[in-house]
């Protein structure tokens, strides 16, 4: 019966840390717009992404090749990083 209460608690576990793991993604792609006043930067990828309150983007301009990861787990695209590309 122990064993079974493991097993199963194992299945659990994987399946909710396979479940976190498909809402993250990252693409690569050009800044097309930011809209601060908005809190979304678009990029070439025809995707907005919304910007989290504490994240900084003094230093992207629209035209830069970024690296952008970002959290599907509510209904829009929430950065979590981006970083430049040369």
């Amino acid at each position: 019966m122990k064993r079974m209460l493991q097993m199963t608690l194992a299945a659990i576990m994987l399946t909710i840390a396979g479940t976190a793991a498909a809402l993250a993604g990252e693409v690569e792609a050009t800044i097309v717009e930011i809209r601060p006043d908005a809190s979304v930067m678009v990029l070439s990828d025809g995707q907005t992404y919304s910007i989290p309150v504490d994240f900084f983007v003094d230093d992207l301009k629209p035209g830069m090749r970024v690296l952008v990861f970002y959290d599907e787990s509510t209904s829009n695209r929430m950065l979590t990083d981006v970083q430049i590309l040369d």
